[in-house]
């Protein structure tokens, strides 16, 4: 049965092909959309590390999660960081650590902080030492790599967070360390003493002024800070203290995992629509590959008499219409698999270059037992027609036609 309909697949092989096709595009919509939903949090949870309250100026508190804990938006305001210090003062507070922004090295951030922003990422230094002084920075493992830097080595800081900036060619900075990777945005970042970057800012402003501009808030704000990111000692905290920084009328408090939750909230209708469509698409597959199978039994007629002449019973020539439906659903998977994987690993390097954020898919048994055994149950019930007619078309009317 299987070499028959092996046969009879390669003769109609753009129709098989078709059917195929379509079929492993459906099949692949469908993994790419609940494999790469369900791996987007998970990636964007290990970015932001051990943050778990961010403190900024009043305003939205997405745009605070993306600025200051994954890294991938711009300020949208400056903060002063006695006020948030004080705010993020609290017993159920493990620890705070202000930051601040503004500069860049060939597009990797540079961001002005204290030692305890280490603690938050439960980071250490694998090459060199922390900084003790002004423009001495210390790394995270991918800039590191990117940048060919090492202990003693010198770069200069560009204006902005993207790269192109104008540079501060009088205030180079000297490497002190590079840190161990964390799998967390913080492998992206240069860090170095708070005080630099507001120092760095402040000279910036005064040229400014000199040339008829305008100062920046960094230089009207001497403890000014983007925001101050902290850690809790208890999930209890994120009942309490947000509340309590909200009442602030200067601050806002968000929760990096609160707001990521709400953004892909949003966007589970997404994943709905695409699963639709590559269900959609899957049936109309199925729909082709039955419609050709029995226009196939239509110009097999004198085949099918010839093999019930040789005494094949109708359950074998069942199996034949079977055996070519599952050929295909086989197929469909396959190309379907290879698709879904080849989209998934671009969106994967996509992801990493614009946001640093790591997508690891990963296929559970249960996506797998139901893109597989839906698969093959569309296919069986493609060929539920075909087959039946094989069977129960009389050998006298095969014989007469």
């Amino acid at each position: 049965m299987v070499g028959l309909a092996f046969a009879y697949l390669r003769r109609r092989w753009g129709q098989a092909l078709l059917s195929i096709l379509v079929g492993a595009l459906g099949i692949a919509a469908v993994i790419t959309a609940f494999v790469g939903f369900d791996a987007l949090p998970q990636a964007a949870e290990q970015a932001w590390g051990g943050v778990d309250l961010v403190i900024g100026p009043k305003g939205s508190a997405l745009d605070l999660v993306l600025c200051c804990a994954l890294h991938v938006s711009d300020p949208s305001g400056l903060v002063s960081e006695k006020a948030a210090m004080a705010a993020a003062h609290h017993p159920l507070v493990r620890v705070a650590a202000p930051i601040a922004l503004g500069d860049n090295v060939d597009g990797w951030r540079i961001v002005g902080t204290t030692p305890s922003f280490m603690s938050i990422y439960h980071a250490h230094i694998g090459q060199g030492r922390m900084w003790t002084k002004p423009l001495q920075a210390v790394l995270g493992a991918q800039v590191a790599r990117a940048l060919h830097l090492r202990p003693g080595a010198h770069f200069v800081g560009a204006h902005g967070l993207e790269a192109g900036g104008e540079l501060h060619s009088q205030f180079p900075y000297t490497v002190v360390g590079i840190l161990e990777p964390t799998g967390s945005v913080l492998d992206r970042l240069v860090l170095c003493d708070i005080e630099t970057v507001r120092y760095i800012h402040r000279m910036h402003a005064e040229d400014d002024i000199a040339q008829g501009g305008v100062a920046e808030t960094y230089a009207n704000l001497p403890d000014a800070a983007t925001a101050v990111i902290a850690s809790y000692r208890s999930p209890v905290a994120a009942l309490l203290v947000p509340r309590l920084i909200d009442a602030n009328p200067m601050l806002t408090a968000a929760s990096p995992s609160f707001e990521i939750a709400r953004v892909m909230s949003y966007l589970r209708p997404l994943t709905y629509a695409a699963t639709a469509i590559g269900l959609l698409l899957v049936l109309i597959a199925a729909a082709g590959a039955a419609a050709a199978m029995m226009a196939s039994l239509n110009a097999r007629t004198r085949d099918l008499a010839l093999l019930r002449a040789l005494g094949a019973g109708s359950l074998t020539l069942a199996g034949v219409a079977l055996s070519e439906a599952l050929m295909l659903a086989v197929g469909a998977l396959a190309v379907g698999a290879l698709l879904s994987g080849a989209l998934l690993a671009f969106c994967e390097h996509l992801l990493a270059v614009r946001t640093g954020l790591r997508l690891m898919p990963e296929l559970d048994l249960q996506t797998i037992t139901y893109v597989v055994g839906g698969t093959l149950c569309v296919a069986l019930l493609a060929a539920l027609v075909p087959a039946l007619r094989a069977m129960r078309t009389p050998i006298e009317e095969l014989l007469q036609a």
